[in-house]
């Protein structure tokens, strides 16, 4: 078994001094998530710059004993790329960000997995196109090959479903280094335009934490960018008419973004500064409209409106109406507006999607809450009319830990999204006064670092919120729920039927029969999966 000294030595060779990194602090540093630092940092981080250098970098790594952990941006919170072994060496993949082709004549593009939304949606603006969903909302430094592993939505989620549904194929690198393309793109001199061709290798890889293989590139469907935009935004004051309201409108296709806030989580954007004062937001909101009248226009009315209109509200509703015929995009709002007052809604203004659509890739201060809290949230995906029943459960879970959460000075809030036709994700988020992680300093620049407080550590808080977020992740699964960002967090082993984890085993054993490929990711051995 090779040392770390010759291991190092054999991957300066092939990818030069600048891209094989040792020093402890960096490698602690690419250690860490969003939520917390592994037991075991890397010994490595390597940065491989094209596919050619990424299946040498794996196979060296394999070969010599070591394992391999990929990492994109590092904005998840699951565990996912933090490493379980003494050995383990974390390929950061932000040197491979190129788009390398964009083919409006058969409708795809393909980029290498380190491209970040933010760089794609520049990539296709002016092409008329973009991906059916086209970024998350960390998607100013959230990759594809992260939004692939980890599954995600959000910018055109409400008909288009999922990242995972946007892709035609995948160039994944396997524990040999062997390179495997799929979709189309696997038959010999094919081009990669269709996903399907037998059984679906593609899907395979997505969603699989990186425990698979890990992903060099990726095709993505293109359909034509939508010309007209409205939106809505409505209040409710009770969870069930909202949930009811957000389920009709994804089963008639209505909306392109709907989420909602429950008032703990207006609670906390209140705290933040006015989006009319954010000269940024304002700026999307001005240039996003075709007409420059019009665009200043609608700037000066988030300008006025600020969060004002938030004040009276408990349940807020926000929504994005999209197409490429005015008339129809405004059928489309007329008819989502009457569900949600005939659920009992009331329209209040639409600053809130206004602004995340001017501006859709924003600074990632959520992260942090607004005085510099820490942050983690928890989530699960159901059944579009199953809201009322899990969000009752939910406030029970909360009910029983009044007393702790209230001595532990903890805020809950809520995010609720609907996915497509099939589900609607709720997403619990939990903020508590604690010590920040190194992460969060470099993701978030000292800039406005020195604007925050700087919490003492609370382990006792930080104790009591990892209890409740395993405690919430376990009543999602007796809901039978699902999620994304499955990392080494959620209860994925201990609730799948033995049968659909036999396969899963199966697939791992075929691919990585040393597991040196992101170990302990889904539950798989070696490395154990931690309560979250």
């Amino acid at each position: 078994m090779m040392d770390i000294e010759t291991l190092a030595s054999h991957l300066t060779q092939r990818l030069g001094p600048d891209h094989v990194v040792r020093d402890a602090t960096e490698c602690a540093l690419f250690g860490m998530d969003v939520y917390e630092a592994a037991k075991i940092p890397p010994v490595l981080v390597v940065r491989p710059g094209t596919t050619a250098e990424l299946s040498d970098v794996v196979r060296i790594t394999t070969e010599a004993g070591f394992v391999v952990v990929p990492r994109g941006a590092g904005m998840s919170y699951s565990g996912g790329y933090l490493p379980v072994s003494e050995r383990s060496v974390t390929i950061d993949m932000s040197r491979m960000n190129r788009v390398l082709e964009i083919n409006l004549d058969d409708m795809y593009v393909r980029v290498e997995a380190g491209v970040s939304w933010a760089q794609l949606h520049e990539a296709l603006s002016g092409t008329g196109m973009r991906t059916p969903m086209w970024g998350t909302l960390s998607g100013l430094r959230a990759t594809v090959g992260g939004g692939l592993s980890q599954n995600s939505i959000f910018f055109g989620s409400g008909l288009y479903g999922t990242t995972a549904d946007s892709v035609l194929g995948l160039e994944v690198v396997l524990a040999d280094g062997s390179v495997l393309p799929t979709g189309s793109a696997a038959v010999a001199g094919a081009a990669p335009f269709f996903r399907w061709y037998g059984p679906d290798l593609t899907g395979l890889f997505l969603g699989d934490t990186g425990a698979f293989g890990v992903k060099a590139t990726a095709t993505l469907k293109l359909i034509p960018a939508a010309t007209e935009t409205r939106f809505l935004s409505v209040a409710f004051d009770e969870s069930t008419p909202l949930y009811a309201a957000m389920a009709e409108l994804a089963r008639e296709q209505l909306v392109s973004e709907c989420f909602a806030f429950d008032p703990g989580l207006q609670q906390q954007r209140l705290k933040r500064a006015s989006l009319g004062s954010d000269l940024k937001a304002l700026k999307g909101v001005v240039t996003g409209e075709r007409n420059l009248l019009k665009g200043v226009l609608e700037g000066a009315k988030v300008a006025v409106a600020g969060r004002r209109f938030l004040d009276e509200v408990k349940w807020s509703l926000h929504a994005t109406v999209e197409g490429r015929d005015a008339d129809y995009v405004k059928r489309c709002a007329d008819r989502a507006r009457d569900i949600c007052v005939r659920h009992g809604g009331r329209e209040i203004e639409n600053t809130i999607p206004k602004v995340m659509r001017g501006s859709p890739f924003g600074p990632l201060i959520s992260m942090l809450g607004p005085l510099g809290e820490r942050w983690i949230p928890v989530h699960g995906l159901m059944p579009l009319s199953q809201g009322p029943r899990l969000q009752a459960a939910l406030d029970a879970l909360w009910a029983t830990h009044a007393d702790a959460i209230q001595r532990h000075n903890i805020a809950i809030g809520q995010l609720a999204v609907t996915v497509a036709t099939n589900a609607m994700l709720l997403e619990p988020v939990f903020w508590w006064e604690s010590d920040r992680l190194p992460l969060h300093d470099r993701a978030l620049g000292a800039e406005y670092v020195a604007k925050l407080t700087d919490f003492p550590a609370d382990r006792d808080a930080d104790a009591f919120v990892r209890q409740l977020r395993g405690e919430a992740a376990q009543l999602f699964l007796a809901h039978g729920c699902t999620h994304f960002q499955i990392g080494k967090s959620y209860p994925y082993r201990q609730g799948l039927r033995p049968e659909a984890w036999r396969v899963v085993e199966g697939v791992k054993s075929l691919l990585d029969p040393k597991s040196a490929v992101n170990p302990g990711s889904l539950g798989l051995a070696p490395g154990t999966n931690p309560s979250v």
